[in-house]
């Protein structure tokens, strides 16, 4: 019997999922980290705590069984666009800048100066420009810390630092090397003018290899921290939403995966390069297909601010979720055309939101009825996300990850609005089985992804939408996409005034 490992390096924390061959879960594990803020607009972590999580997670899962030399691989679903500086061993020179920092306005301003029309790092990369991410960062390195910068040997991200610590080679999945701003994903080569631009050379950069390669055998200390052997390969994982889509089932042309999480993110898998779109392309996991991302930053936390808000006291718990389910239940859709915009979501008009807001709001509205608004603002902002994806119109089921799949009422509500049926899985942990499936992939034990799904299948069950309430939500959900564009008017008024 062998076993294979799926781990999901995310930004909160690591889980790891212990799998055999035939599918049997043996073991699950999770080790949260801190994210670290230390001034307006900068995010940031200790890359070591990536490390320590990977391997406190897969020793402790790995202790389940007496045989840890037959653990054949294991494979990462990997946070992208976070960049640690290191030294020629891989050892960080400083803390992380995540993702989601915000500090590099005026190295965006640096690169359309310097460089040319930021819209031509879409075009080559997939990903827009923002001021965040890797380019941008190492840039802001090289400007503010020269002194980091000038012992900079290795330009790293999740995944190439901890393949780095795995196996001492530094390696990146072609699904994560576009977000850093440095790869070409058609050409499959990084871009001179993008290294240039941060100040780097290729040499410093990780190679980049498609998801399911073998990147190498552990390191024998590397194997030892994580109770394994050195017998155990590494293989080339995925940015975390195509691990889930992977986990999930998504690989065919037309197939869409919904995440929800701190972001709702909707993930849909072509056979073609959909860059017209103008959302954020990636090669997906299976060879050939492509997929496209498109996210609502705030569609998990919008519920969580509102649960906190319900306390009966300024010290009280959060109201509790099997709370907020039950008084919702039963709702009318969009009850008296109380609607909810969530803040930092995407609206239809192409622009960000930068105020969440409440329209409709009666004295007859009570707090489970500003709940289910907020439910349903956060399904109608990804089904308004939906319709930029060419092939997801003609797709009759859409597969949910995340923390949704936890309340039959939100899944029910994406079902109606939507229109389409909604596959619920029993491991709401589809990133870490996604991975499991590459690894297993990669190591030969399944000649393709699609044996390996079938392998390592997740039960589902489906929701069906209702017809009466589905027709109720497709008047309501026209009047909120045309109420946003209203709004959008109005924030920009009261910015004027300010």
């Amino acid at each position: 019997m062998k076993y294979l490992l799926g781990c999901d390096v995310g930004t909160t924390g690591t889980k790891t999922l212990l799998f055999t061959e035939d599918g049997k879960l043996l073991g699950h594990a999770y080790r949260a980290y801190p994210l670290l803020t230390p001034a307006v607009g900068m995010s940031e972590q200790y890359a070591e705590d990536w490390w320590k999580a990977v391997c406190e997670t897969v020793r402790e899962v790995v202790s389940n069984i007496s045989d840890p030399e037959n653990v054949a691989a294991i494979s990462l679903s990997l946070q992208g666009g976070t960049v640690v500086p290191c030294d020629g061993n891989g050892n960080a020179l400083r803390t992380s800048i995540v993702w989601n920092d915000d500090r590099a306005a005026k190295q965006h301003a640096e690169f359309e100066s310097e460089v040319g029309d930021p819209s031509g790092v879409y075009q080559h990369c997939g990903w827009s420009l923002g001021r965040s991410l890797p380019m941008l960062e190492t840039r802001w390195i090289r400007d503010n810390e020269p002194e980091i910068f000038a012992k900079t040997e290795q330009v790293l991200t999740v995944p190439s630092y901890v393949s780095m610590k795995m196996t001492g080679i530094a390696a990146a999945d072609i699904a994560d090397a576009g977000i850093d701003h440095f790869y070409d994903i058609r050409k499959e080569a990084y871009v001179p003018e993008y290294l240039a631009f941060a100040g780097v050379t290729e040499e410093m950069m990780p190679s980049v290899v498609r998801s399911g390669s073998v990147i190498g055998n552990l390191l024998p200390e590397a194997a030892a921290e994580m109770g394994l052997t050195k017998k155990t390969v590494l293989v080339a994982g995925a940015h975390d939403q195509y691990a889930v889509a992977v986990g999930g089932g998504a690989n065919s042309a037309g197939d869409v995966m919904i995440g929800s999480g701190t972001a709702w993110v909707v993930t849909g898998i072509s056979d073609r390069p959909a860059f017209e779109t103008g959302i954020a392309q990636s090669r997906a996991v299976v060879p050939g297909m492509w997929g496209s991302i498109f996210s609502l930053s705030t569609g998990g936390v919008c519920l969580e601010w509102l649960r906190k808000q319900m306390s009966p006291g300024a010290d009280a718990s959060p109201l509790g979720y099997d709370v907020i389910n039950a008084g919702v239940a039963g709702k009318n859709p969009a009850k008296d055309g109380l609607f909810f915009y969530p803040f930092h979501g995407i609206a239809g008009t192409g622009k960000r939101f930068s105020k969440a807001s409440f329209a409709g709001l009666d004295l007859s509205h009570d707090r489970f009825d500003m709940a289910a608004a907020v439910m349903e603002g956060v399904v109608f902002g990804t089904a308004w996300m939906m319709e930029s994806f060419p092939s997801a119109e003609g797709q009759g089921k859409i597969r949910l990850a995340g923390g949704a799949t936890k309340s039959a009422v939100w899944s029910q509500m994406i079902a109606d609005i939507t229109g389409k049926t909604v596959l619920i899985p029993e491991i709401a942990d589809l990133a870490c089985v996604g991975a499991a499936v590459i690894a297993g992939w990669g190591a030969g034990v399944y000649g393709s992804i699609e044996e390996g799904c079938r392998a390592l299948a997740i039960r589902t069950t489906e929701m069906q939408p209702d017809p009466d309430r589905s027709a109720a939500y497709k008047a309501q959900y026209a009047a909120y996409k045309a109420m946003a564009g209203k709004l959008h008017e109005g924030y920009e008024l009261a910015a004027g005034c300010i």
